[in-house]
């Protein structure tokens, strides 16, 4: 299966076969200041690529892509990552240009389908997929499925209000949701309020590590935020697992352990049980996920 993962920084294309094993994939940067042609152009220059060097006929094609998704493959909502991406009839200029059925999904919806199929939620019935990074994006997989939810934005948990009420900014135009708290640019942006200093998180970790205080308050506050929003967003959903994903997990249990207890305080009944596990899978889930979609609709 031909499978593509377009993102703010770079696009991934590759042949995937059913058991999730990427055969072949090209990269490229994002022209993500370029404008939707320039972004369908590089998918489409990839593709023509990686399918040349293809054993057999491919038949089909999978799309994992940031922004929201329609119920026909269209980009409905985007963040400013992606210039002019809204709006974009992303299923429909990618049959045109490769000749063959395309499936379109979010990129969180594509992890969260590898790690409900194949990953850390394999054999579970449903799973909540929270992906941890630049910012914070949700999915919610049921059956092997994704539930996309009446207008595509089912398990989209960095838009949860946090309990924190500080008036902070999200980049959805929100205030005070969970990625304004748990998102590494979060925890980047908070560390630089309280000490007038702007580093990464992974210095920011390093420096938890050697008992700094302020970089460890940054933590457990992003925990404690990310936790008390998992265990309320698990009582409308009703998950049997939740799981993290996203490079914000390099921190490890410094941020998962007390996120965990601060769920179950949050959590109802039984729900208390539920664990919150890391993902198996890392920077190919997309694509794998996108391609196990593909694999579905065909």
């Amino acid at each position: 299966m031909l499978a593509v993962d377009i993102g703010g920084t770079k696009i991934l294309v590759g042949l995937v076969d059913a058991e999730g094993t990427i055969v072949a994939s090209e990269q490229v940067a994002t022209p993500a200041r370029e404008g939707a042609e320039a972004i369908i152009a590089a998918v489409a220059g990839l593709a023509k690529q990686v399918l040349a060097a293809a054993p057999s006929r491919v038949s089909r094609c999978g799309v994992g892509t940031a922004g929201v998704v329609g119920e026909h493959g269209e980009i409905t909502s985007a963040t400013d990552h992606l210039s002019g991406w809204a709006g974009t009839q992303l299923q429909q200029r990618l049959i045109a240009e490769l000749g063959m059925p395309v499936t379109v999904l979010n990129d969180v919806q594509a992890s969260g389908l590898c790690e409900g199929v194949l990953g850390a939620a394999r054999g579970k019935r449903s799973a909540l997929i929270v992906a941890l990074g630049t910012g914070v994006g949700g999915s919610l997989v049921r059956n092997g499925q994704v539930e996309r939810g009446a207008y595509g934005i089912a398990g989209s948990v960095g838009h949860h209000l946090s309990p924190l009420r500080q008036g902070r900014p999200c980049p959805c135009g929100g205030t005070d949701h969970l990625e304004a708290y748990a998102s590494g640019t979060a925890m980047e942006l908070e560390y630089e309020r309280r000490t007038g200093r702007a580093i990464r998180l992974r210095e920011i970790a390093a420096l938890a590590e050697a008992d700094d205080a302020e970089a460890g308050a940054v933590i457990a506050e992003a925990a404690e935020v990310l936790g008390a929003v998992l265990g309320s967003a698990n009582n409308v959903v009703d998950a049997e697992v939740i799981v993290v994903a996203g490079g914000v997990l390099a921190l490890g249990d410094r941020l998962l352990e007390p996120a965990r207890a601060a769920a179950r305080r949050e959590a109802l009944g039984l729900s208390r049980a539920v664990q919150i596990v890391p993902a198996r899978f890392g920077p190919t889930a997309c694509l794998i996920g996108a391609a196990l979609a593909a694999f579905g609709a065909a």
